[in-house]
């Protein structure tokens, strides 16, 4: 309980000095049950954060930042192998290209628009959570590299796209590296992005369909003073 209580204490001046660097943390108004290791999440680019955690609290605290474990070099969790992945969509059916050049900080999050044209006769449907989620690719290899990490709310939104018609989706662009080599965020550079798309209305039990590679710019972090 005592290392609880030091935890805790750290917990409640993160959360309000330094707004958005956590994403996943023990209430600290919950003391029932409370034994090591604590479980938090840090953003991406929380690094300075996670290392005056880490150095307080030792193996008292299991850390996550963005979608890798830290200090680095530690032991991800075994995550499932993935699957094979969804289809490419057809280019005759449905053309997909981004509302705009795309362009985000490493770190960071975008809150973007995809274009979907309809180019067959009858209506389409685009099941979402609001918005769709990209994931980032190196454009050469098709690879994933990273995208946004943590959960999501899952309501049911569904966008409808008349035969050849646009519809303006939006869209969602992490740039959380899950590729140790790369570091916590995704660096600078040019990348791609791809979407799956949960397609209807008689495609429920489809695995989805993915968009072809889009171009993506990931631009530097921009250094920030501690609150």
């Amino acid at each position: 309980m005592a290392v609880w209580n030091e935890v805790k204490l750290a917990l409640v001046r993160l959360r309000d000095q330094e707004p958005g660097s956590l994403t996943g943390y023990p209430m600290p108004e919950v003391d029932e049950g409370r034994h090591p290791p604590f479980d938090i999440h840090l953003a991406a680019w929380a690094t300075g954060t996670a290392e005056e955690l880490h150095r307080q609290f030792g193996d008292n605290v299991d850390l996550t930042v963005g979608a890798l474990p830290y200090p680095p070099g530690r032991q991800p969790q075994r995550s499932p192998a993935p699957g094979q992945p969804p289809e490419l969509l057809d280019p005759h059916e449905i053309a997909a290209e981004l509302d705009g050049p795309a362009v985000v900080r490493s770190g960071e999050t975008l809150r973007h628009g995809l274009l979907l044209r309809n180019l067959t006769g009858q209506g389409l449907q685009v099941e979402t959570n609001g918005h769709v989620t990209a994931i980032v690719v190196d454009p050469e290899s098709g690879e994933t590299v990273g995208g946004l990490s943590g959960p999501q709310l899952l309501p049911l939104i569904v966008f409808r796209v008349a035969p050849g018609q646009t519809e303006r989706i939006p869209l969602l662009i992490g740039t959380d590296s899950t590729m140790p080599q790369l570091g916590y965020t995704i660096p600078a550079g040019n990348w791609g992005l791809q979407v799956t798309l949960r397609l209807g209305p008689h495609r429920r039990d489809s695995p989805g369909r993915r968009t072809p590679i889009l171009p993506l710019t990931i631009t530097a972090r921009t250094s920030t003073a501690a609150v």
